[in-house]
């Protein structure tokens, strides 16, 4: 076999996980005892498993978290709300499937943005498209369109997102045009796409962090009618691992 002009043609294919592994297999002692097909499939196995890290390395690059979080390394053991039998049922990402959202609530620091992280993490593992926004910042970014003529393909790209993480909802008043924004991605979105929101005002206050009661009620109304509600309580995570980084400085 000419090897150097098949490996050539397998890059040029760009079928570099295959070429990988027949490099890896004329490395291998005894390799021509295995069969052609089974050699043949370990090799595109070794192209698909390539390709499919490939998609989910472009996932999350495009999801843009803010934290790098898993559901894996999620903390049941503080007490803060966290029900792990919910989790678990989140992290089968049926609730993507069904078109439905997620709400996280709970006071600053008992780590709402890394649970709503940790279940986009997981749409991207599942090969849903995601998206992290820190809602002021969305909100600004829809303005800016707007002014300057974008504002459909902005939206329509929000939409096609499988999930669309708000987080910080009420931290900045929103007022009526970012309101208007706002009810025009969530109407988008509603039963088609998922969205995660997360604020540290419980949901019966959510009101108070926008200006018109009416585009209001039509806002919460398609967010918050299919939603799973996650209301986590306790002390700050900064301030309790503060404490324990200055307690284990002060035993060294």
């Amino acid at each position: 076999m000419l090897l150097h002009p098949t490996l050539l043609k397998l890059e040029q294919m760009r079928l570099s996980g295959m070429a990988a592994a027949l490099r890896d297999q004329l490395n291998t002692p005894d390799i021509d005892a295995m069969p052609f097909l089974d050699r043949l499939g370990l090799m595109v196995e070794h192209e698909a498993a390539l390709r499919g890290d490939r998609r989910l390395a472009r996932r999350l690059h495009t999801a843009k978290l803010r934290l790098q979080a898993s559901m894996a390394n999620l903390d049941y053991g503080t007490s803060r709300g966290l029900d792990q039998r919910l989790m678990l049922h989140l992290a089968s990402c049926q609730w993507i499937r069904r078109q439905q959202n997620v709400i996280i609530t709970g006071p600053t620091g008992v780590g709402k943005s890394y649970v709503a992280c940790a279940l986009a993490h997981k749409a991207c593992l599942e090969n849903f498209k995601t998206r992290y926004y820190r809602l002021s910042r969305l909100l600004e970014a829809l303005q800016t369109a707007r002014e300057e003529g974008t504002y459909l393909k902005a939206l329509k790209q929000l939409v096609r997102l499988d999930v669309l993480v708000l987080d910080d909802w009420g931290l900045h008043r929103i007022d009526h045009p970012q309101q208007r924004d706002l009810m025009e991605l969530l109407d988008d979105r509603y039963t088609v796409r998922s969205t995660i929101a997360t604020s540290q005002y419980p949901l019966g206050k959510w009101y108070e962090t926008m200006e018109d009661p009416t585009l209001a009620d039509a806002i919460l109304d398609r967010l918050v009618n299919n939603a799973h509600t996650i209301e986590l309580t306790g002390e700050s995570m900064r301030k309790v691992q503060g404490q324990q980084e200055l307690e284990n400085e002060s035993t060294t």
